[in-house]
C-alpha cells in the first residue's frame, strides 16, 4: 500500500476571527438596531414533521419575541407543543470574518392575543421590529394593520445558544494528521 494522499492542510484549527460568539458579540448580533436578520423558527406539526418559518424577531437580551397573525399555523404548532429550534444566520459569507450565526433550542409561549393593536403587548414589539426592518417610516407602514388579530409569542432558550463567526470550521471537524 502506498501512501495515503493528504486531502488538505489541517495545520491551523482556525482562520483568524473564526469561532464561538461571546456574550457582548451575541448581543450586538442579535439586538443590533442596524440587524435585519431573520430568525428560523422549526416547529413540530401535529404529525411529527418539522416546519420552518422565517420571521422578524426582537432580542431583549434573554428572550426572542416574534409576532404571529391569528391564523398562522406556526402559533397553533407552539401553542399545541412548545419545543422548537431558532437559527439566526447573516445574509452572506464575507471572504473574512462575519457569517455570524445563532442556533439553539427553545421554550415557545403565547404571552399576547389573539388581539388587535390597541392595549396588545405585541404593538410595542411590531413597531420596533418595523423601524428595524423597514426604516423610519416603518411604524407608519404598520399602521394599516392594527385592526388584525395577532399573537405575541416569546422564544425562550433552553440550555446555551450555539454561536459561531467566521468562514473556518470548527476543531471538532478535524482528522488527526496520518
Amino acid at each position: 500500500m502506498g501512501k495515503r494522499p493528504k486531502v488538505f492542510d489541517q495545520e491551523r484549527a482556525y482562520a483568524p476571527g473564526a469561532g464561538g460568539m461571546n456574550d457582548d458579540e451575541v448581543m450586538d448580533f442579535l439586538g443590533s438596531p442596524d440587524s435585519r436578520w431573520l430568525i428560523k423558527l422549526a416547529v413540530l406539526k401535529e404529525d411529527g414533521w418539522p416546519y420552518v418559518v422565517p420571521l422578524w424577531y426582537q432580542w431583549d437580551g434573554s428572550a426572542l419575541f416574534v409576532v404571529g397573525r391569528k391564523k398562522s399555523a406556526w402559533v397553533q404548532d407552539v401553542i399545541r407543543d412548545p419545543r422548537c429550534y431558532i437559527c439566526i444566520e447573516e445574509k452572506e459569507t464575507p471572504p473574512v470574518g462575519g457569517n455570524r450565526k445563532v442556533l439553539g433550542r427553545c421554550h415557545g409561549e403565547v404571552v399576547d392575543g389573539p388581539r388587535t393593536a390597541e392595549g396588545s403587548l405585541w404593538l410595542a414589539v411590531a413597531n420596533e421590529m418595523a423601524t428595524r426592518y423597514l426604516g423610519p417610516d416603518g411604524v407608519e407602514q404598520l399602521g394599516p394593520s392594527h385592526s388584525w388579530e395577532r399573537y405575541l409569542v416569546k422564544l425562550t432558550p433552553v440550555g446555551r445558544l450555539t454561536t459561531w463567526q467566521g468562514v473556518d470550521w470548527a476543531p471538532r471537524y478535524f482528522e488527526p494528521r496520518w
